[in-house]
């Protein structure tokens, strides 16, 4: 039987942002429910909404409120947004992961496109070079590294915190280390955050020249909590070259934008499958969906990674393709791996900015992420 809280936060994933066909929870409007003996408490977060649309957006969901059975009042409150947004020129308040120089996100907005191989494999040919490299699995839902890092348990852990396991030179965590593999975490937004504040705070990392964080394939409450908790200096944008791919992973850019985190580039996954024999490319799922994504975004486009069935039974045995000598899979990863630190180590010169307003600030006009209205 579903809570009064729960029926208010299903009341209000049916209130639309004005203009658009998206309610205000999956926009990341909502920042908090409370409620007790009837008395309910909203926080909103509307300080950088039009003072018309902000009027227009509480009094909707005042109506979308009112008739649920056992509300007696609600109080809505505008707070500052969750994750804080840079003027265009201005450095980004520091909040940084201690002994962490660099932090960077691995995600798409869908699921399938190869997040979890480019993760393994981006922090596997850092380690190759003696880059310090942590992975991060943020993936509640899917965890996929231990596998693929060929790890099954983490160490015990040392004076109450967790000690990362460690594998081809790199320290790992990941939730499918802490519970059965066949379990499933039915979780809510709560919970996640919970678990990537925990991975981030009550990990002893140690030293870490880069922390790769593996996300999910959403643009909620995950990505939302590892921006929030600590500063993420890069994301990486994982895609394969269908359209639908591309849709997604839009909607991963224009997320990253809006919570201020600079975009190292795209790469394309599964690009094409080479013929051993006559040496043909036959580009089995389209072709040229990453590189276009990435001229549209105006971001920089890293590489094509071949399909090859040496990359999925790396991936199953826990011996990452970056470790494969003949695999053009592993020299393309290796490629993207060396771009990626470039950038890092360059400064945030050469990194995009990110600047990107709510909703409603550039007028009320609908904009995606590239700004020109797709």
């Amino acid at each position: 039987m579903s809570t009064l809280k729960d029926r208010i936060w299903q009341a209000l994933r049916a209130v639309l942002y004005p203009g658009y066909n998206r309610d205000i929870v999956s926009f990341g409007l909502v920042q908090r429910v409370a409620e007790c003996d009837g008395v309910a408490s909203v926080d909103l977060e509307l300080e950088s909404v039009a003072p018309e649309t902000r009027e227009q957006l509480m009094a909707l969901v005042r109506e979308a409120l009112r008739p649920l059975p056992g509300l007696r009042s609600v109080e809505l409150k505008v707070t500052r947004p969750l994750v804080a947004r840079p003027q265009a020129g201005q450095p980004r308040a520091p909040h940084r992961l201690e002994g962490v120089r660099h932090v960077v996100a691995v995600g798409s907005g869908k699921g399938g496109v190869g997040k979890s191989t480019v993760s393994v494999n981006l922090a596997v040919a850092m380690a190759e070079r003696g880059i310090r490299v942590g992975l991060l699995d943020a993936d509640a839902y899917g965890p996929n590294v231990p596998r693929m890092m060929g790890i099954e348990e983490l160490p015990p852990p040392q004076q109450g915190r967790i000690r990362p396991a460690e594998a081809y030179g790199v320290r790992c965590v990941s939730i499918g280390l802490m519970v059965e593999r066949e379990t499933p975490l039915v979780w809510r937004g709560p919970m996640t955050d919970k678990m990537v504040r925990q991975f981030l705070m009550d990990v002893a990392w140690g030293e870490l020249d880069l922390l790769v964080v593996d996300l999910p394939p959403s643009t909620g409450d995950i990505p939302v909590s590892l921006a929030a908790h600590v500063q993420v200096d890069g994301a990486l944008i994982v895609v394969s070259p269908q359209a639908v791919a591309s849709d997604d992973a839009l909607k991963a850019i224009g997320m990253f934008r809006r919570l201020g985190v600079p975009l190292l580039g795209v790469v394309e996954n599964m690009s094409y499958f080479q013929c051993s024999r006559c040496g043909t490319r036959h580009y089995l799922f389209g072709q040229g969906g990453g590189r276009e994504l990435a001229q549209v975004s105006g971001i920089r486009f890293l590489g094509e990674v071949p399909i090859e069935s040496c990359v999925q039974e790396a991936g199953d045995h826990g011996r990452p393709a970056v470790l494969l000598t003949d695999s053009a899979a592993g020299v393309a990863l290796r490629e993207v791996a060396e771009l990626v630190w470039e950038q890092l180590e360059s400064g945030s010169d050469s990194l995009q900015a990110v600047t990107v307003a709510s909703p409603d600030l550039a007028g009320g006009r609908k904009k995606g992420p590239s700004g020109d209205g797709r």
